[in-house]
């Protein structure tokens, strides 16, 4: 995996040189093509005249007219019923090895261009994005499948990088681009020298699928057999170890009794038999709630993907971690509650399933409906279906939100920041495809157990 920041800033030579950081043109190379006037550099940003490139995408005179109408001038009113079932993106709320929700493209789903309405699209992943960008995110772009004839024009990608302004890149803590060709550098070319260093740092490139499973689990994204496929093409005819689904090196391998991560509740509870509640999260709980509660922005800072696999190796293995002391934060106590507050929604996401369970999420999803008077009544009934074991650890870990949010004034983490944060962790299902308009629907139910905690769990943990 490497950064475009190690390529030189020189347009002409950026294409040219460090080919090894990119993978061989494929098989869909001749469709890979750059047309004559993309080639020529005269969409790129030093061809915009000086005013427009002063102005950010939305105070342009004529910014509405480049994205199209829209439904009462709404966004967000749109159907994108028709955008949507191209399947072009994928929300992941499971995350990353670092506890981050994934937005997944893949390239080889955009239609044509002759029937494809780009700037709807552009509008669909504002949508989409604007679910989550008030937490921390990765990006993975899958290039395979990108031709001639279903390539968006290089003036819309320059749209979508003026709109997406800071607001979305500022919690974007990594983007990766899987399988890059020769379009890819190009396009680096004529970017590179608008992007910020910070920006650039957070651009990866990734030129197998068994790279990109050293970042995020490969099964768990359910990757399209295309892809597949061309990875497989692409590498074995190399040393490289071509990345299989159905290979031993991809299959969980039999858990230890003292893992704690990656396995299920019923799991650790059954190998933990003094401990009703997993012993992790007690242990993360005592931690943050002496040095964590006045932490600006706690549960929405990363923290490197390795030291978290590290951590949860070492939990796996048995030992106890002492975040105050450990090693790893050379005595930064911020440091060791951003890994802590990590861990503790990594936790959550491993467990195979939400707390709220597969099963009851369909039920979860008709208590939209519920007139608010009722609402919390519902609330209290639905979390009381839980098995016994997930209601205690869902108490559990809402009474610590409680508390959290009553130090808002100083971590900035109310019920409504909080609720974004782990209504995914809580509630995203995974046994199937979620819509992204159900995101919202999540977040409630989450908001609600925090705010009406006393009213829905009149059971107490002693």
């Amino acid at each position: 995996m490497t950064n475009p920041s190690t390529h030189s800033n020189d347009i002409n030579t950026t294409i040219s040189r460090n080919n090894n950081d990119f993978v061989v043109d494929d098989c869909f190379a001749d469709d890979d093509l750059l047309t004559p006037t993309e080639a020529d550099g005269s969409f790129s940003f030093k061809n915009m005249p000086s005013t427009e490139m002063t102005k950010s995408f939305l105070e342009r005179d004529n910014f509405e007219s480049e994205l199209g109408a829209t439904q009462q001038d709404d966004p967000f009113g749109e159907d994108f019923c028709d955008i949507s079932s191209n399947e072009v993106i994928d929300v992941f709320a499971d995350g990353d090895l670092a506890g981050r929700p994934v937005i997944v493209f893949y390239a080889h789903r955009l239609p044509s261009n002759k029937n494809f309405d780009h700037y709807k699209f552009l509008r669909f992943i504002q949508f989409t994005l604007d679910k989550i960008v008030d937490s921390d995110y990765t990006i993975i772009y899958f290039h395979y499948g990108l031709r001639s004839n279903n390539k968006p024009p290089l003036k819309w990608l320059i749209q979508a990088y003026q709109l997406l302004d800071r607001r979305y890149k500022k919690n974007l803590k990594a983007l990766y681009l899987v399988h890059p060709s020769r379009f890819i550098r190009f396009l680096w070319a004529v970017f590179q020298p608008f992007i910020s260093f910070k920006f650039e740092q957070k651009m990866h490139y990734v030129n197998s699928l068994n790279e990109l499973n050293s970042i995020i689990s490969i099964v768990n994204l359910n990757l399209p057999e295309p892809i597949i496929r061309y990875d497989r093409s692409l590498h074995s005819a190399t040393s490289n170890t071509v990345f299989d689904h159905n290979s031993a090196a991809f299959q969980s391998q039999p858990p230890r009794p003292t893992q704690q991560f990656n396995v299920s509740l019923k799991f650790i509870l059954d190998h933990h038999p003094n401990s009703d509640l997993p012993p992790i999260v007690l242990e993360l709980i005592s931690f943050l709630r002496v040095h964590g509660l006045k932490t600006e922005g706690i549960f929405r800072r990363s923290a490197p993907v390795t030291n978290i696999k590290e951590l949860q190796h070492r939990i796996n293995m048995g030992e106890s971690i002492d975040f105050a002391n450990d090693l790893m934060f050379h005595g930064d106590i911020q440091s060791s509650v951003t890994h802590a507050a990590v861990l503790f929604k990594t936790f959550l996401r491993s467990l195979g399933e939400p707390l709220i369970t597969n099963k009851l999420y369909p039920e979860l999803t008709l208590l939209n409906g519920i007139e608010k008077i009722n609402r919390t009544d519902e609330i209290r009934r639905f979390v009381h279906k839980l098995p016994p074991e997930n209601y205690l650890l869902l108490l559990k870990v809402i009474e610590f939100l409680v508390e959290v949010a009553q130090h808002s004034h100083q971590n900035l983490m109310d019920a409504n920041n909080l609720s974004v944060v782990f209504g995914p962790n809580l509630t995203w299902p995974t046994d199937q495809q979620v819509p992204m308009v159900q995101l919202n629907n999540l977040n409630s139910f989450c908001y609600s157990l925090i705010k009406d905690f006393d009213e829905i769990f009149v059971d107490k943990i002693n």
